[in-house]
């Protein structure tokens, strides 16, 4: 009975996932009310109060799950390939989810109408080092370790990696500025090289 109970709230919550994440997709955040979210989920307007504080909780929610979603299928992705460079490991998963990114319209229309650059900066940084889903920081720490790179605080260079990535991607995506990011991402790529150079083994 217990696990019947825990099932129906897990099946519940998802409807209300699913509903906002298709409804902040196609709209303005601001546009979008509570009720709006749980009349497309069919569940009672209570119900949203046991999971979210508010609409913000729960958009989020929605970021950090797609941000994990792609650097998690990134790293599945390298792991396929040989790659045996630790530069060419961290341009191949940043490439990945840039790529995912511009084949998936919905995600970007999503990124479009629901993110500012200051809001997907933090909710970048709170999703890549959520150990319940993809934490970007271990990965990340786990290739200094394997390819014998050395920096005085590893942990620095990726959050620098991160934010030059975020801001340049962002405006490139929703305002195509400085260029749009295919013409974008050469420029970008050399940038972060030039970052983890710095602790190459021989220097």
């Amino acid at each position: 009975m217990k696990s019947k109970i825990l099932e129906n709230k897990r099946i519940k919550k998802e409807r209300l996932i699913d509903a906002a994440y298709s409804l902040f997709s196609h709209n303005d955040l601001k546009n979008v009310s509570i009720q709006d979210i749980v009349t497309k989920a069919g569940v009672a307007k209570g119900t949203f109060y046991l999971y979210f504080k508010d609409k913000y909780m729960l958009r989020d929610h929605l970021i950090g799950r797609e941000v994990s979603e792609l650097f998690k299928n990134a790293e599945a992705a390298l792991k396929e390939n040989d790659i045996r460079n630790f530069e060419d490991s961290v341009i191949f998963i940043i490439n990945h989810v840039l790529m995912s990114l511009e084949n998936n319209p919905v995600v970007l229309t999503f990124i479009k109408n629901n993110l500012s650059v200051g809001v997907f900066h933090e909710q970048l940084h709170n999703a890549l080092d959520n150990e319940e889903s993809f934490n970007l920081t271990e990965a990340f720490l786990n290739l200094v370790s394997k390819y014998h790179y050395q920096y005085k605080d590893p942990t620095i260079i990726l959050y620098l990696i991160i934010e030059m990535v975020g801001s340049c991607c962002y405006t490139s995506i929703t305002q195509n500025k400085p260029l749009p990011i295919r013409e974008l991402k050469p420029f970008l790529f050399d940038s972060i090289r030039a970052i983890l150079h710095q602790g190459a083994p021989n220097d």
